[in-house]
């Protein structure tokens, strides 16, 4: 066995030893008084006192020991990436392959110590009830752990893999329809660059992988699954956005792996690099050319990546740019309701509403529902504060546009189920005397999930 094999079994020991001893037991003491917190794996924490383990509590179990497993998996495989670098490649793989082997079975104990918990809590784990595994565990098995462990190795040792080219005389195959013309793979401390990007490729019809832009999609998913069929499968191009913190980080690392062994598999220009700074990355071609970001604002760029699709800059309408926004979740903002076609943008990823506003008058405003991002708007009567609005479902939210006098409070609801309200402060129109078209607003986004405010 390999120096960093024995390691990894040591790691993995400890980790199973974690979980049993620590994850699970914890859900012996739910019925107690005394609250006990739970980590779910996804940054949040349950906190149980009193409840007897069924309904939402058996739920949140097994939903949180598969993701628990799943981003071990992730994790751990990034400790091997560093374990193995120094090795030679002959060696490295055979690491690599040993650790996949220990990895497979820390996956499947813990899995035996799911469903054995399980019974004693539903039961007394003997008599009954039956034993049952209630996980849904894509991307935990022998063969989504060994994939993995092969990228791994096709990351960093591209000269040792052998791809398959379709000999010249062999019929070529139809082009694969890809669901998205480009991905973004980005470390979240560069999110505010990578996001205007986003948005300049999103107003010109580009299908663009943006996390913000998945949240409905991905809600419920498996991360490292799903980013994996993103990143290797998905996309035309991977915008690759490199900075230390991308290179740290062991999801942007599955991201890359999955990116790199489909370039090297089809031999064809597939990654597109991006670089903050020039920290050197594990497994990368140093001759792949790439763009400094420094050099191009997020709208430039995309222009770029919008040619490298196949788009010429002047396709399009002048009026396809991304609206203005304000990303936090209350504020005061004013505007130039008469540009972007009325759009602002207030709040972000699930909780983002996309305004739209159209002249009135110098007292009220008209507000539609046409965004995607909006399933309604209502007016809420006689609330001049956010907090008299005690219950915005009770509003009436049928019509496509309302029409908001100065000090009224308008309720959107959006898709993915969240409730903003947002206040007239004060309307500009050019056409009664003003120099431009403006409109103040105050608004607050329960994100929560509540609807009072």
């Amino acid at each position: 066995m390999t120096p960093a094999a024995t390691r990894f079994k040591l790691r993995l020991d400890e980790r199973y030893a974690w979980f049993r001893n620590e994850w699970f037991f914890k859900w012996h003491h739910i019925g107690g008084q005394r609250a006990v917190e739970i980590d779910q794996f996804n940054g949040r924490h349950a906190h149980y006192a009193g409840i007897t383990f069924s309904g939402s509590a058996h739920d949140i179990y097994w939903d949180a020991i598969v993701r628990g497993v799943r981003k071990e998996i992730v994790e751990q495989l990034a400790w091997v990436e560093d374990a193995v670098r120094a090795y030679s490649p002959v060696v490295a793989e055979r690491a690599i392959d040993e650790c996949a082997g220990q990895l497979i079975g820390f996956a499947r104990s813990v899995r035996r110590t799911a469903v054995e918990k399980d019974r004693i809590l539903r039961g007394n784990g003997t008599d009954f009830p039956a034993e049952c595994d209630f996980g849904h565990w894509d991307g935990t098995d022998a063969p989504d752990i060994l994939a993995q462990a092969e990228a791994l190795k096709q990351a960093l040792f591209p000269a040792r893999t052998n791809p398959h080219p379709v000999p010249p005389e062999e019929p070529l195959s139809q082009p694969v329809s890809r669901p998205y013309q480009v991905a973004l793979s980005f470390a979240g401390e560069q999110r505010d660059y990578v996001r205007a990007v986003a948005e300049a490729l999103s107003a010109r019809h580009i299908a663009v992988f943006y996390d913000e832009f998945e949240a409905v999609t991905l809600w419920g998913k498996d991360g490292a699954e799903h980013f994996q069929k993103v990143f290797a499968q998905d996309a035309q191009y991977v915008v690759m956005f490199i900075s230390a913190d991308y290179v740290a980080k062991s999801w942007t690392r599955q991201e890359r792996r999955a990116a790199l062994s489909r370039q090297i598999e089809s031999d064809e220009e597939y990654v597109l690099p991006v670089r903050f700074d020039h920290t050197p990355v594990p497994g990368f071609p140093t001759t792949l050319q790439y763009l400094e970001a420094t050099k191009y604002t997020p709208a430039q760029l995309a222009v770029l990546i919008a040619a490298k699709i196949g788009l010429s800059p002047t396709t399009g309408k002048a009026s396809d740019m991304p609206p203005p926004a304000s990303r936090s979740m209350s504020g005061e903002v004013t505007f130039d309701y008469g540009a972007f076609n009325g759009r602002f943008v207030i709040g972000s990823g699930p909780t983002e509403f996309e305004t739209k506003w159209s002249k009135a008058s110098d007292t009220s405003i008209h507000l539609y529902n046409d965004p995607a991002s909006i399933n309604g708007i209502a007016i809420a009567k006689g609330a001049t504060a956010f907090d008299q609005i005690t219950d915005a479902s009770s509003y009436d939210f049928t019509s496509r546009s309302r029409t908001p006098q100065v000090g009224e409070i308008a309720v959107l609801l959006n898709v993915n189920g969240f409730y903003a309200a947002v206040q007239i402060l004060h309307v500009d129109d050019d056409t009664r005397g003003a120099t431009a078209d403006a409109l103040t607003i105050r608004y607050a986004i329960q994100a929560d999930g509540a609807s009072g405010f």
